[in-house]
């Protein structure tokens, strides 16, 4: 992971090329996964005896870790701080903790919320240190609250009041400081002063990781200085790097991956690839649960409806050839069929073998045929499903373009999210379908699972139920589908809920190192006739 980290910081050079960018997004889940590793190891400290003022430290340390990474884990260690303190904490320790929670508020979107919370601290009474994150926190609230409310008059209200806080918090920061020259950079950008704000934000740049946030919003900002000065090559380069920043932090909370998507539309380029980027947007605005980067993203679904209509058609292409492919496995098992029957006519000049032979034909025969039933079985089903959900999206797609047509973009949002998963019913039909198919083919799949797991860590379905989360996820993996994501697309979870499962369940095998190796060598078997 270091030596990966560093060399995504080597390649920083002079580039609108996006193949560095898409080098760091395949990454994604590894980039995540090292940040998780370092929370747990916080976590797994903290569970050991400490004292308060430890405590503290680490309630502080998990804090500033979920920050821009996931809104509802802050919470809750900013809570914990505030019990931990209790009603004898100091004004500072909890305007401190009025802060953090002001700040992650802002964050996500809650902007009065945070506002209330940091109006209600006296300022004169805090600490140089305490007041600094008072006016920062101040400063990003009404920066963030600003950009929320687009080109409505309260917009240049927020601006304002941003410029105030951040005016006082350059008054008491060291000015020898990356964070002066990143303050004084945005300051210089509110006030429409491009060329000093590209100066600071560069002297901030070239001294700072890109693996630190502190990268990937002095560069963002870098990137709008450019496009208030004309330079749009300079801009692509600069949104490209704190696009990077973003992902090897990793950051939740972000802004460049999405600006970059619409620069490469407006710019005449591939929409497939910002389409793309805009999902992964969504995809962080939902995991950290930011409400003000769903709304932006919300507003560009119309492309991506696009897409989905060009998917469709792919979608339909490959059903053809999978048709065409079990026609041509059909035929096969016909071919066969044929030349097991021609070479059962050959031995019958034997009668000493005929009996022998004739075991062994009809062995087979009946293999066969209960290999073709199941094959066309597995067929029916996978073309019901098929069925069901190209039927499903022909009447999403014509409620889409008629509420488009007329321009209710209210109804379609809704629509979007109604449709963005299926039923519980539609969820059970497709398990219980999915259960059923895969334990025709493993019948002794949960048996053999389970002799790869300690003798009282075994793993069963409840009652009425074929096949349970752990039991979904490994069958997926007996199949090939190894990858996190693409689990948790099938089953309807997110990556990090698949990447817990795995992980519980691997804790309960005997070799916990091969496990999952163990498991994709399950044999499949087909039952004989009793």
């Amino acid at each position: 992971m270091l030596l990966l980290t560093i060399k995504v910081v080597n390649s920083f050079a002079a580039t609108t090329d996006l193949s560095r960018l898409e080098d760091v997004l395949k990454q994604r889940t590894t980039y995540v996964e090292a940040k998780e590793a370092r929370i747990d190891s916080l976590k797994t400290t903290l569970n050991q005896k400490l004292p308060d003022d430890k405590k503290l430290e680490y309630y502080d340390a998990l804090y500033k870790e979920y920050l821009t990474f996931r809104f509802d884990s802050a919470m809750v260690y900013i809570d914990k701080a505030e019990a931990l303190l209790g009603e004898n904490a100091s004004y500072e320790q909890k305007s401190m903790v009025k802060i953090h929670r002001a700040l992650s508020l802002a964050t996500s979107g809650h902007f009065s919320q945070a506002e209330n919370l940091l109006k209600s601290i006296n300022a004169s009474m805090l600490d140089i240190s305490t007041r600094s994150e008072l006016y920062s926190a101040m400063e990003w609230t009404y920066g963030v609250w600003a950009e929320y409310s687009g080109k409505t008059g309260f917009a240049k209200d927020y601006k304002d009041l941003s410029i105030v806080y951040l005016d006082s918090l350059l008054s008491i920061t060291n000015k020898d400081t990356p964070a002066y020259h990143y303050h004084f950079a945005d300051y210089s950008l509110k006030l429409n002063d491009y060329k000093t704000a590209r100066d600071h934000y560069m002297t901030v740049l070239d001294s700072t990781p890109q693996n630190v946030r502190l990268f990937a919003q002095a560069a963002y900002g870098l990137a709008l200085a450019y496009k208030e000065l004309g330079d749009k090559d300079r801009y692509r380069e600069w949104l490209i790097n704190a696009a990077i920043s973003d992902q090897i932090t990793p950051l939740k909370e972000n802004l460049a991956l999405q600006q970059l998507a619409l620069d490469i539309k407006t710019n005449g380029g591939d929409l497939k690839t910002a389409n793309r980027y805009l999902k992964y947007s969504l995809d962080d605005a939902i995991f950290y649960n930011n409400r003000l980067r769903m709304l932006e993203i919300s507003a560009k679904f119309p492309d991506i409806i696009l897409e989905y209509q060009d998917t469709v058609t792919a979608q339909n292409r490959r059903l053809k050839l999978y048709v065409l492919c079990i026609a041509i496995l059909l035929l096969g098992v016909v071919i066969v069929i044929f030349l097991v029957l021609r070479e059962k006519k050959k031995v019958q000049s034997s009668r000493q073998e005929q009996s022998i032979l004739n075991t062994q034909l009809q062995h087979l025969n009946e293999k066969l045929s209960q290999a073709t039933a199941m094959r066309l079985k597995f067929t029916g089903l996978f073309m019901d499903l098929c069925a069901a959900y190209i039927e499903k999206f022909n009447r999403f797609h014509s409620t889409v373009a008629l509420k488009l047509k007329v321009g209710q973009i209210e109804d379609l949002t809704r629509i979007v999210n109604n449709y963005a998963k299926p039923t519980e019913t539609e969820l059970r039909e497709i398990f219980k379908t999915f259960d059923t198919a895969f334990l025709k083919l493993y019948p002794d799949f949960i048996t053999q699972f389970n002799h790869l797991l300690q003798p009282d860590k075994a793993i069963l379905p409840k009652k009425n139920e074929l096949l349970n989360t752990d039991l979904r996820i490994f069958a997926l993996i007996r199949m090939g589908i190894t990858d996190s994501n693409r689990i948790a697309t099938l089953l309807f979870y997110s990556p990090q809920t698949i990447f817990n499962h795995r992980t519980q369940v691997r804790n309960k095998a005997i070799n916990r190192d091969t496990f999952e190796q163990e498991v994709m060598n399950i044999c499949a078997v087909i039952p004989e006739n009793r």
